[in-house]
């Protein structure tokens, strides 16, 4: 097993690039809610420079009208005193003022277009701070179901140690062993995983070590922490590689990755697995496994155009 995995050092370096530099789901939500925070603050200067453009450009369309009602008086009062210094006819006035009304509409219907553009941009200004409004509103809700879900996870931690603090160890390996086994049975898998580590401790190259180290990646992945566990799967094939154990974590490597939705990482584990373990009663699932993250790799890679 130990040159299987020396032959694919693509595969390890995807899982260990991976998976190493991945956090805990908390953290990555604590991101979420800071990147919702800088959006919102981008937001806002947006929002900042679009009233300062809107104000300018309102200032600057009073202008042209109150320019355009003085230029009407003054062409009024111009053409008033021209009939009366040369005494033209009504005809040749009224030409006049029909230039005069031609070039009071053309002003006119400018402003009904500056009016318009007004109105576009006040419509936008009430999107952007109902989009903000709604983005803050929700930013406020997820950052405090965080606190509420960190505050219930601390409790809830501290009510598990005391629990495990208050388990009575045996003395003897095997004993001490089924107790752990037992207590990840029973689903109590925080426990178990402290029991199993506490076992790696005490008797770190013992015929059961392989097992309870796969074991502590099992309980990480019955609680959908596929990183974690996919850690620990890692772990069972480095150090324990002819161990009983080691075949086992070879294909849930796959199954974490295919979990975590990296279908492509997934298939070069599950692929080993099929072609190091033709007999294995697990080879039509894995195969099964092989055939779906094929699929889905295609699928996403036609949505991406790449």
């Amino acid at each position: 097993m130990g040159e299987v995995m020396t032959g694919k050092p693509i595969a390890a370096l995807i899982l260990l690039t991976g998976i190493a530099v991945a956090t805990s789901a908390c953290w990555v939500k604590q991101e979420v809610g800071k990147q919702m925070q800088a959006d919102i603050a981008a937001a806002q200067v947006e929002l900042a420079v679009i009233k300062k453009a809107h104000a300018e450009e309102k200032a600057a369309l009073q202008r042209r009208i109150k320019e355009a009602d003085a230029k009407t008086k003054e062409l009024t009062k111009v053409i008033d005193e021209y009939r009366r210094a040369t005494g033209r006819s009504a005809a040749d006035i009224g030409v006049d003022i029909e230039r005069v009304k031609s070039d009071l509409m053309i002003i006119r219907g400018r402003q009904e277009v500056n009016e318009h553009r007004l109105g576009t941009i006040e419509k936008r200004f009430s999107i952007i701070h109902q989009d903000l409004d709604k983005r803050r509103e929700e930013a406020e809700r997820q950052e405090k179901e965080r606190i509420e879900r960190e505050e219930a996870g601390r409790k809830a931690w501290e009510g598990k140690k005391k629990q495990i603090v208050e388990i009575k160890r045996p003395q003897k390996k095997e004993d001490f062993y089924k107790l752990a086994y037992g207590l990840l049975e029973a689903g109590q898998t925080v426990a178990a995983r402290a029991l199993f580590d506490e076992f790696l401790k005490k008797w770190p190259r013992d015929a059961y070590s392989d097992n309870a180290l796969y074991w502590i990646a099992e309980s990480h992945y019955a609680e959908e922490e596929y990183r974690e566990a996919a850690l620990a799967f890692q772990q069972v094939r480095e150090k324990f590689p002819k161990g009983d154990k080691s075949a086992d974590a070879l294909l849930k490597l796959g199954f974490c990755f295919y979990n975590l939705e990296r279908y492509r990482q997934a298939l070069p584990f599950l692929r080993e697995f099929v072609q190091s373990y033709p007999r294995s009663e697990l080879l039509s699932k894995a195969k099964k496994m092989i055939r779906e993250a094929r699929k889905k790799s295609k699928r996403r890679k036609k949505r991406s155009g790449k």
